[in-house]
C-alpha cells in the first residue's frame, strides 16, 4: 500500500496520484522522486563515483560474490516471495541479476541519488525505479522482500531506515 507524502493517507491503486489529497510526487529525470531535495547530494556516499562502480561491479569479486549468494538465498529461502524492494540501488547491479535470475519477481529499486538511478535505468529493462530517502518510505506492506545492500553504513539514521524497511514489508516478508 502506497503512503502519500503529503497527507500521509494510504491508498492501493497503480498510480501515485493521492486520493484523499490529489498530491502527485514530482518526477526527476524520469523517475518518480519523494525526495527531491536530495537527489543532487545527501550526507554518507560522493554520488561522483557511480561512474566508477558502474565500470567495476561486474568485474569484481565481492559485488560479484554478493549476487550470487542474495540470488541463492531468495531462489532457496523465499521462493514464494513475489515483490522485491532494493534501498539504495545505485547502478542496479544486484537488481539486474534478480531480474535476470528471478523473472516472476517484480521488482523496484530506490536510490536517494538521480545519478545513480541513471546507470540503473540503463541496466534495467523491467525494474520500477524511484528516488528516495530510505528515512521515508512511501509504502507500508508492500513488499514480501526488502534488501538494503552495503547501504546502512551509509546512514547515520540506520533505525529509522530498518523501521521504516519493516513497514513497508509485508505480514510474514522479510
Amino acid at each position: 500500500m502506497k503512503i502519500c507524502p503529503q497527507c500521509h493517507h494510504h491508498f492501493n491503486q497503480q498510480n501515485w496520484h493521492c486520493p484523499a489529497c490529489g498530491y502527485t510526487p514530482p518526477s526527476l529525470e524520469g523517475h518518480l522522486s519523494f525526495a527531491p531535495q536530495l537527489a543532487a547530494a545527501s550526507e554518507g556516499f560522493d554520488a561522483s563515483a557511480f561512474p566508477m562502480l558502474a565500470q567495476l561491479e561486474a568485474k569484481n569479486f565481492w559485488f560479484r560474490g554478493r549476487n550470487r549468494l542474495i540470488i541463492y538465498a531468495i531462489k532457496h529461502y523465499f521462493p514464494q516471495a513475489q515483490t522485491f524492494l532494493e534501498i539504495g540501488c545505485g547502478t542496479g547491479f544486484v537488481l539486474q541479476g534478480i531480474e535476470k535470475n528471478l523473472p516472476h519477481l517484480t521488482c523496484s529499486g530506490s536510490e536517494i541519488f538521480s545519478r545513480g538511478l541513471e546507470f540503473a535505468n540503463q541496466r534495467l529493462s523491467k525494474t520500477t525505479l524511484f528516488q528516495m530517502d530510505a528515512r521515508k518510505i512511501p509504502f507500508t506492506e508492500e513488499f514480501d522482500i526488502i534488501g538494503a545492500f552495503d547501504v546502512l553504513e551509509h546512514i547515520e539514521q540506520d533505525q529509522d531506515v530498518l523501521g521504516q524497511m519493516y513497514q513497508a514489508t509485508k505480514i510474514g516478508g522479510v
